[in-house]
């Protein structure tokens, strides 16, 4: 710093009021130079494939450091005793701590998550009572957008203390479906029925192979069940798409599927 006012003095700059209007302006500038290269160098690695979720993170990380050292700079600049302040606040730390324990967790949450990464951007996520796509993961908070299209913010500590189940992580889900068939039709034909379907469907995943069967005998009906592979990224398509077709297949063979129903007997003494 000493060294910055000689070099104003040798512009001329000698008044001091100037000088520290011109080394503080010059702070502010850096500061902002440097977080726009770290904002620049953040959006260059997602297009080459970074998760887009740590971003928020990582920038409010860089940008709250370099607000506590531009403070501290502008505070020496201004004549006060800095080494004093660091002084006082390391002395007031376990207080400073204590009342600052969640917001604290927060952060340590975030970080955990940053660097174990269970979730990207994206990726559809249920979390206790949480359930949406991932946007980002903040300093404090991770956001989500839920599937009816509203905004949820939750604390990253929420996220941290509870089993996360990332439905967007692996590459193909299971789909099941069951359909309750009438006694009077045949178990047999209504699962050869959805093996055809499935058999001449190319967005069906051959591995694992594609199961049919019985799963219960229910009060008015028959549960047959189809449970097949499919891309995640198709998952909902596909279970829309098979619910449709089994029900006109099943009615155009003739196979019923019953209304729930109970059979009374009166018996007269």
């Amino acid at each position: 710093m000493k060294e910055y006012e000689a070099f104003l003095k040798n512009l001329g700059v000698t008044n001091a009021i100037a000088q520290d209007i011109i080394e503080i302006a010059t702070v502010l500038v850096v500061i902002a130079i440097i977080l726009a290269i770290i904002k620049f160098i953040l959006s260059f690695a997602i297009k080459k494939g970074a998760d887009e979720s740590v971003k928020p993170l990582l920038y409010s990380l860089f940008s709250y450091a370099l607000y506590i050292v531009g403070l501290l700079m502008i505070l020496h600049i201004l004549g006060v005793n800095t080494a004093g302040i660091v002084t006082v606040i390391g002395a007031a730390s376990l207080a400073i701590g204590l009342a600052l324990k969640d917001t604290l967790g927060n952060i340590a949450s975030g970080i955990l998550l940053l660097f174990l990464h269970p979730f990207r951007a994206s990726d559809y996520i249920e979390c206790g009572s949480l359930k949406g796509k991932i946007v980002g993961v903040g300093l404090f908070n991770t956001t989500l957008i839920s599937l009816d299209g509203l905004y949820v913010s939750a604390p990253n500590s929420m996220l941290w203390g509870a089993p996360i189940v990332n439905f967007s992580r692996n590459p193909s889900r299971r789909l099941d479906l069951a359909f309750g068939i009438d006694y009077a039709d045949s178990a047999e034909t209504a699962m050869n029925e959805m093996k055809q379907l499935v058999d001449n469907d190319p967005e069906v995943l051959k591995s694992p192979a594609p199961s049919f069967f019985v799963s219960a005998l229910e009060d008015s009906s028959v549960a047959v069940n189809l449970r097949i592979w499919v891309k995640t990224a198709n998952y909902w398509d596909m279970r829309c798409k098979y619910m449709k077709a089994v029900k006109e297949r099943f009615d155009e063979v003739g196979i019923s599927i019953p209304f729930p129903q109970r059979v009374v007997h009166i018996v007269k003494e």
